[in-house]
């Protein structure tokens, strides 16, 4: 008598993409243009990298006293809102896109 072993799926660290069904077109699916690595990366620097390095910078600059503390974290803060803008703007289109 044989015992199959369940595996535990909540430590699996395995990407399982879905079964894509035979009679769904491609086009049914949400396309974005920005490819997941970048979109990855735009996201983690907007919403962690930039204000976390604006943050530190502002900390030091008022223990060193560094020039421009202001107009770093100012800075950081508009570029961080530039690749939000990015990245949403991919999102919006990716869902516009499947809905036609």
């Amino acid at each position: 008598m044989t015992t199959a072993k369940k595996q535990d799926h909540s430590t699996t660290t395995k990407l399982e993409l879905p079964d894509i069904p035979d009679e769904v077109e491609v086009k049914d699916y949400m396309t974005y243009w920005l490819p997941s690595g970048v979109y990855d990366i735009l996201k983690w620097l907007a919403l962690i990298g930039l204000p976390a390095i604006g943050v530190f910078y502002s900390a030091l600059a008022g223990i060193w006293n560094l020039p421009g503390a202001n107009e770093v974290a100012s800075t950081l803060q508009v570029v961080g809102l530039a690749i939000g803008t990015v990245i949403g703007v991919s999102e919006i289109s990716a869902s516009a896109s499947s809905r036609k």
